[in-house]
């Protein structure tokens, strides 16, 4: 299938300086910490057990590079997680950066930095185990699709297919992939490292994945 919209997925830097920290230490938000930031558990990017605010055994490539970071630094690694729809949000923030898989846009610039990207995403398609393989954009778009919240997946949904039934949103990507587990969501739209790794995490609960 022809690739959809092509996005920039990055993680998202935000530094927040401490206005006590000495001149000399890394201007952290604690003094010998990194606050390091993840959002919902995405398998080879950043998972592990949430609870609250707190994230515990976290691993994959972003965890490492977080912790490699903080060596370089000097400093420990804290982990903590930090919902998607609060992660753009006007204000001090409550990490010193954030791995989340995010795509660069001229109004996220205006509330966070970035670094620069390491990796190019375009948009794929995870299919319910009951869903029909679409073969061409008319047949995404009469399908009964889902996204998570504030994405460039729902954006292109919803300025670029315009499909015949109002697409379901969901706050988290837990959510809307437990969607598309029971049937309820025949298409979730996101990048395509993120749907193809839960897709190889899970393969009896998902459809094929469109790419």
């Amino acid at each position: 299938m022809k690739r959809f919209l092509p996005v920039l997925a990055v993680a998202a830097l935000i530094a927040v300086p401490a206005a006590t920290a000495r001149p000399s230490a890394p201007p952290t938000l604690e003094a010998g910490k990194l606050i390091v930031a993840f959002g919902d558990p995405a398998p080879g990017f950043a998972s592990g057990t949430v609870r609250g605010s707190t994230v515990t055994n976290p691993r994959g490539y972003e965890v490492d590079l977080a912790a490699a970071v903080a060596r370089k630094l000097g400093v420990t690694p804290v982990w903590m997680y930090s919902p998607w729809t609060g992660l753009f949000a006007p204000g001090t923030k409550k990490f010193d950066i954030a791995f989340q898989e995010a795509t660069i846009t001229a109004q996220r610039k205006k509330t966070v930095d970035f670094t620069t990207s390491y990796l190019n995403a375009n948009q794929g398609v995870l299919l319910s185990k009951t869903a029909p393989v679409p073969h061409s954009l008319a047949d995404l778009k009469n399908m009964q699709l889902c996204a998570q919240a504030n994405t460039t997946g729902l954006d292109w949904i919803n300025t670029q297919l315009h499909p015949a039934k109002k697409a379901l949103v969901y706050p988290t990507t837990t959510a809307a992939y437990q969607s598309v587990q029971i049937n309820r969501c025949q298409a979730m739209i996101l990048d395509v490292p993120l749907v193809s790794l839960e897709k190889k995490s899970a393969p009896t609960k998902f459809g094929n994945t469109v790419l």
